[in-house]
């Protein structure tokens, strides 16, 4: 006779529950929802509370996107040629008059090459320029119109940009001092970094300096930019500390909103003042105000109890309960008793040189990690190399090719947002590289015949590179454990960083070599880190992020049951007891299972719970007895 549907219905949670206590017994790890995550979703995991933490942390993210494609029109180079030391009037870019094209004609090459970088002498050798002439119909006053970044010094612009993201790669550093003096002390001190070094810069820039002294200065002020830039996995591992494994997504996207909305407003301000020293200034005045962040974005809880703050810790929980206009009255025990037991249990703080050690001794993590570096170095040298030049597949309308370019990665993070909270985390990824592969290899096949078409493919690339990156974002801070996960983090963008340190250099590959061959090795990059994918495991459906490399280790591991175990479950008649009421349970947006809230006050212990207790009481005994 078959069972009852409500009968199968308790013995496969019991099963579920017994799963997660042997996970436990074999790892020693615990298996149950921490006592910070019960005391966060108490006080609210997404309320009021993150909602303007959110909105405060995505404004900083606005930062390095606007620091970062502020390199696209401050150092663009516009269409230009060797000055003509004429008499008669100033030479300018543009044709005056008759006599002024006869000029143009008679000392400046043919060569679309040439004629950018030598004069014609009279006995028609070409002679190198000294002093030149732009196109100021899309910029009037950029670095390389006035430092004279081009010909044999056009290098030096690249240097600029390749300042700026090895001073990224300091995220390794930041994110050590973000496990050790905690993640709001080392924004802040990112924070005011910045903004002593972009008002230094700018009030050299306008002294008396020669142009060489002052690109030296401009490129060192780069390098200090890009590591004060490195806020933002600083920001992301606190907003993932701050609210529940159902808005990990949600967080992630959070700041990639607002980091593509500063793309969005660089633009924006480079277009309506033309000006690179005045787009400066304005960036340079936007980043005062979070001088007062360290006043309106509190420490992470998780952080402080991993380190024992408990004080602290309880002020930021009541604090967060207090604006979510919920109560902890009900969660005293969980608030000192429980949270004093895990702070007392909490995993020993080795030093970071150790846990690196440890993090590369195990074989699985080893293998997670080199497969994520890897990806993460694709998606930022994919990224740079198709989002930066973009515009320079056409000479005409940059600004609305760049913000066409804002829209298709507006919609890959909402792509990214869409699949991660409806679907798993691999297949989405593969997929992304897959198509982003294929959209950068068509780009050199159709350029000269379609290059509306080809246009069209760098936009798709760039689509789904944004969304593959996106995601990327939030693999990696869901596989490292807490007691390392900021310098995980750090470590893993900061590798990432050589990627994006070729990107400009294979871009130039265009120009000196070979039109399709930069599109090529992007294109095969992609397609490698899509089949380097399918080793990664699937992160959506945890509980609970990782707390230590045992339990990451373990997180998609499957604990099986034996059938002789099983049919005992489902025959007993501690289980099947119609007159019981199980506690309900739920499946959220992201598959992870929740019980029902007990009443803490009582501190009661859901059925289930007691029932698997009593078996393991009475399995004890019989051990005892069989001794005796």
């Amino acid at each position: 006779m078959p069972k009852p549907k409500r009968t199968r219905s308790r013995a496969r949670s019991l099963v579920e529950l017994l799963q997660r206590i042997q996970l436990q017994e074999q790892s020693n790890v615990p298996s149950t929802i921490s006592t910070i995550d019960q005391l966060l979703n108490d006080a609210g995991s997404f309320g009021l509370y993150q909602k303007i933490q959110f909105f405060l942390v995505g404004l900083l993210a606005i930062l390095p996107a606007m620091t970062a494609f502020n390199y696209v029109f401050i150092a663009a180079t516009p269409d230009h040629r060797c000055h003509l030391p004429l008499i008669n009037f100033t030479d300018t870019f543009q044709i005056q008059s008759n006599e002024h094209e006869n000029y143009i004609n008679q000392y400046i090459p043919l060569s679309l090459k040439d004629r950018k970088c030598y004069l014609k002498s009279i006995n028609k050798n070409l002679i190198p320029c000294s002093k030149w002439v732009f196109d100021n119909t899309f910029y009037n006053t950029t670095i390389s119109t006035e430092w004279n970044l081009v010909c044999d010094r056009l290098h030096l612009k690249g240097i600029t940009q390749n300042a700026y993201i090895i001073g990224t790669s300091g995220s390794f550093l930041t994110g050590i001092m973000s496990d050790k003096l905690g993640r709001r002390t080392t924004m802040y001190l990112l924070i005011l970094i910045l903004v002593i070094v972009l008002n230094s810069t700018q009030m050299i820039m306008h002294s008396k300096l020669s142009n060489d002294k002052k690109l030296i200065i401009f490129t060192i002020s780069r390098f200090l930019t890009g590591f004060a830039q490195t806020t933002y996995s600083i920001t992301l591992v606190l907003l993932l500390e701050m609210t529940s494994a159902t808005k990990r997504v949600l967080a992630s996207n959070i700041l990639s909103y607002f980091y593509t909305s500063g793309e969005l407003f660089i633009m924006l301000i480079y277009y309506y003042t033309r000006d690179w020293s005045l787009t400066m200034w304005i960036l340079t005045i936007y980043v005062m105000p979070f001088l007062c962040y360290y006043w309106c974005i509190p420490e992470s809880a998780r952080w402080l109890v991993s380190t024992g703050q408990l004080l602290q810790a309880r002020k930021v929980l009541h604090r967060i309960a207090y604006i979510n206009r919920h109560t902890l009255a009900n969660s005293e025990k969980k608030l000192y008793d429980d949270l004093q037991r895990d702070a007392r249990k909490r995993p020993k703080r080795y030093s970071y040189i150790h846990v690196l050690t440890s993090l590369f001794k195990s074989s699985v993590m080893r293998q997670r990690c080199l497969i994520i570096f890897y990806i993460m170095m694709t998606n930022l040298m994919v990224y740079l190399g198709i989002g930066m030049g973009i515009t320079t597949l056409t000479n005409d309308r940059p600004y609305g090719i760049f913000l066409f370019s804002i829209v298709a990665e507006l919609f890959g993070l909402c792509l990214c947002h869409f699949c991660a909270t409806k679907f798993d985390r691999k297949i989405p990824l593969i997929s992304f590289f897959t198509l982003c592969s294929l959209s950068i290899l068509i780009i050199p096949i159709i350029h000269k015949q379609y290059p509306l078409i080809s246009l069209l493919s760098a936009l798709s690339a760039k689509l789904f590179i944004s969304a593959s990156q996106a995601l990327s974002w939030i693999y990696t801070s869901e596989t490292y454990p807490t007691v390392i996960r900021s310098t995980g983090v750090g470590l893993t963008v900061s590798i990432a960083r050589l990627g994006g340190v070729w990107a400009p250099q294979i871009s130039l590959l265009a120009q000196s070599v070979w039109f399709p061959l930069p599109y090529i090795i992007f294109s095969i990059c992609s397609l490698i880190a899509a089949f380097f994918a399918i080793f990664l495991p699937e992160t959506r459906t945890k509980l609970a992020l990782p707390e230590t490399i045992k339990q990451a280790e373990k997180s998609d591991n499957n604990i099986l049951i034996p059938q002789q175990t099983l049919n005992q479950l489902i025959q007993s008649e501690i289980i099947i007891n119609h007159n019981q009421k199980l506690p309900i349970c739920y499946e959220e947006e992201d598959h992870d299972t929740h019980i029902e809230d007990i009443s803490s006050s009582e501190h009661t212990k859901s059925q289930e719970e007691c029932i698997l207790m009593n078996i393991q009481q009475k399995n004890k005994i019989e051990c005892e007895e069989n001794k005796e």
